[in-house]
């Protein structure tokens, strides 16, 4: 499964930066560790003033960023299904929703900072999410099984927003269902580096997408490529 990345939103949070103040090596390692999650949490978990503090950005910049990810998750998922949804935009909101679970569920640590050098570095530890081999199955049948129904006639007297709702709905229960009992892939994990540089410091761009290409499981196996059926 290929998705496409979230660049605005990663270069976005990379140049947000807070003031270094005078204190050990300890406060160091809490204060990085601190903000490599909060960026972290602030793509996919969503805003708290907690961790747009920690950030150092703005609850509106946050938000904005937040919702644009959401946004490129649900477009992702339904390009990938081949979901058409044209004729019945309203069923865009159930793929957001499904969008804020999945990223609800990310399931990552990171480590406290540590000097290496003359620089910091932490450890992040991500399981990705493997949803879309999870339920791969599943979904292969769910199409195999419209498309059969589209076969036998059962859609021939829908309108067109009725069949796009109808498939979409069906796609939508298989997916949910499987977030509620999210699966994960094996850990990996990914060393970022502080960067401190006059007086203030953050994550390089490259490391935030590296985190983001962890996040999810993209080798699936799919039984049979999911897709929908066109109305005759």
């Amino acid at each position: 499964m290929k998705m496409n990345k979230k660049i605005r939103l990663l270069c976005l949070l990379t140049a947000f930066a807070m003031l270094l103040c005078a204190c050990g090596e300890d406060k160091y390692a809490k204060r990085y560790q601190n903000y490599v999650k909060s960026l972290i949490a602030l793509n996919y978990l969503g805003v708290t003033d907690e961790d747009v503090k920690a950030a150092g950005t703005t609850d509106t910049d946050a938000t904005s960023v937040y919702e644009e990810n959401i946004d490129y998750l649900a477009n992702n998922i339904i390009t990938y299904y081949n979901v058409m949804i044209d004729n019945a935009p309203e069923m865009r909101e159930g793929f957001k929703e499904l969008a804020k679970k999945i990223y609800s569920k990310v399931n990552y640590t990171v480590s406290k900072a540590y000097p290496y050098g003359s620089v910091y570095l932490v450890d992040v530890t991500i399981s990705p999410i493997d949803l879309f081999s999870q339920s791969s199955a599943e979904v292969a049948a769910y199409v195999y099984d419209f498309n059969e129904s589209v076969a036998n006639g059962k859609y021939d007297d829908y309108e067109l927003a009725a069949y796009e709702t109808e498939f979409a709905t069906g796609l939508l229960e298989i997916l949910n269902s499987a977030a509620d009992t999210m699966s994960y892939a094996e850990p990996v994990v990914l060393t970022v580096e502080i960067v401190e540089e006059n007086g203030s410091y953050s994550i390089r761009e490259r490391d935030l997408m590296d985190i983001d290409a962890c996040m999810f499981n993209t080798n699936v196996i799919v039984t049979e490529a999911p897709q929908s059926t066109t109305e005759e």
